[in-house]
């Protein structure tokens, strides 16, 4: 996972870059979090802001925002000499909605991004944004205005372990933005390359991705008294398992390591059921492993799988998610003949019993016809009791009532 930079470390840090830095107000709490999430946070988006009365004007809009779209409005506001005013932190509406393909291509760190042509995924959840100012008509881009928009970027990415193509412009997100508008983002991206160099930020080989933060490696499971060896790692399970609400413990581990690697697309973090969430962050582990095209469709394979090194869960259910306690296997069929068996014989039991009692008041051979629906509710009632009494003392979701212990249909070792 890439958890957003602590507003002090992301002041210090800019601070470090040799950044003239100005804030405003109570900018560490000054944010949209209480409208949407914040992080994991997977880039830099650059923006300029459009047409100013004044550049002192032009961040009071940015911090405040207006009635349609209110403040803050990015992170950081750069304004011409360069100066970096800090105006919010956290959550903020400056990127809006963009493209799912692009957000991928950002996590997997990608030379070439996508063309934007859908608006589908929440943006201001995963990226920083710097407002700067510039009418975006034509207006010239000062060079220590430009020099401080890399520096801030290339700052940020080094905090946050990436490299330089984790920075975006507005215009590669959004369809039909134009900002920052008059600048060749590669030419930008190999700016912000330049100053990592140096530095922690080096570009990766796609092979051989450098992940956001160490992994953590998963816990090797135990040696048994009989020195039998559980894998560390859960084999593939085969693309079967990867289908529309298949529930099963291995995918929840699987969502657990693609957090651990930084390809997180979970709203609210990973579950144990298939599903676009799923998906969607496999396929940017598959971009990060430097697979293309239909590679990186999001439905995992043996390759892919093998690099990511789930660890093998205690115990794993395939079951539809209605009854994820369900358990398949080669002893399914013999639990349920044992218990229909008993079912079968307690149901003989209660009606010999509910005759035998009848026998005593009626003369069994000329009944008349409420005689015979009294007769025949006699077994029908002892079999809701039993029933009944198996739910209340025996085992849960059968009509068996012996305990569950003492069930041959439990199954139990």
């Amino acid at each position: 996972m890439a958890p957003p930079l602590s507003a002090d470390k992301f002041l210090s840090v800019l601070k470090n870059a040799q950044l003239g830095v100005v804030e405003h107000g109570k900018w560490r709490s000054h944010n949209r979090n209480s409208h949407g999430n914040w992080g994991p946070v997977n880039g830099v988006m650059i923006h300029h802001t459009g047409g100013y009365s004044s550049e002192e004007d032009m961040v009071e809009l940015c911090r405040t925002g207006y009635n349609d779209l209110p403040g803050p409005l990015c992170h950081g506001v750069i304004d011409r000499s360069g100066t970096v005013h800090i105006v919010g932190y956290g959550r903020t509406n400056h990127a809006g909605m963009g493209d799912t393909d692009v957000l991928l291509n950002v996590i997997g760190e990608s030379e070439n991004l996508p063309h934007d042509n859908e608006a589908d995924t929440d943006g201001n959840r995963h990226f920083y944004g710097f407002e700067c100012i510039n009418t975006g008509r034509g207006q010239t881009w000062p060079s220590a205005q430009l020099d401080a928009m890399a520096r801030a970027a290339a700052a940020v990415c080094e905090a946050q372990g990436w490299n330089e193509h984790s920075v975006i412009g507005h215009k590669e997100w959004q369809p039909g933005k134009t900002d920052p508008y008059g600048i060749d983002m590669d030419d930008f991206r190999a700016r912000v390359g330049k100053l990592l160099r140096p530095g922690a930020g080096k570009p990766r080989d796609p092979d051989k991705p450098k992940p956001s933060k160490p992994r953590p490696e998963p816990e090797k499971p135990k040696q048994s008294g009989d020195s039998s060896r559980v894998p560390a790692y859960a084999p593939f399970p085969g693309a079967d398992q990867f289908r529309a609400r298949r529930t099963s413990a291995v995918i929840a581990a699987m969502g657990e390591r693609l957090v651990a690697e930084g390809c997180d697309t979970y709203p609210s973090g990973p579950g144990s059921t298939w599903n676009e969430d799923h998906r969607r962050s496999y396929a940017a582990w598959q971009l990060k492993c430097g697979y293309r095209g239909p590679d990186a469709d999001g439905l995992p394979g043996q390759s892919s799988w093998s690099k990511l090194r789930v660890p093998n869960p205690k115990s794993t259910s395939t079951s539809n998610p209605a009854s994820s306690t369900r358990k398949d296997g080669p002893d399914t069929m013999p639990q349920t003949l044992a218990d229909v068996a008993e079912r079968t014989l307690a149901t003989y039991a209660e009606a010999f019993i509910g005759l035998i009692a009848a026998s005593h008041t009626t003369d069994l051979v000329d009944l008349s016809a409420w005689q015979s629906a009294a007769v025949a509710a006699l077994p029908a009632a002892l079999a809701a009791f039993k029933s009944s009494l198996g739910t209340v003392v025996g085992r849960w979701g059968t009509g068996s009532w012996l305990p569950k212990k003492a069930d041959p249909a439990t199954g139990t070792k």
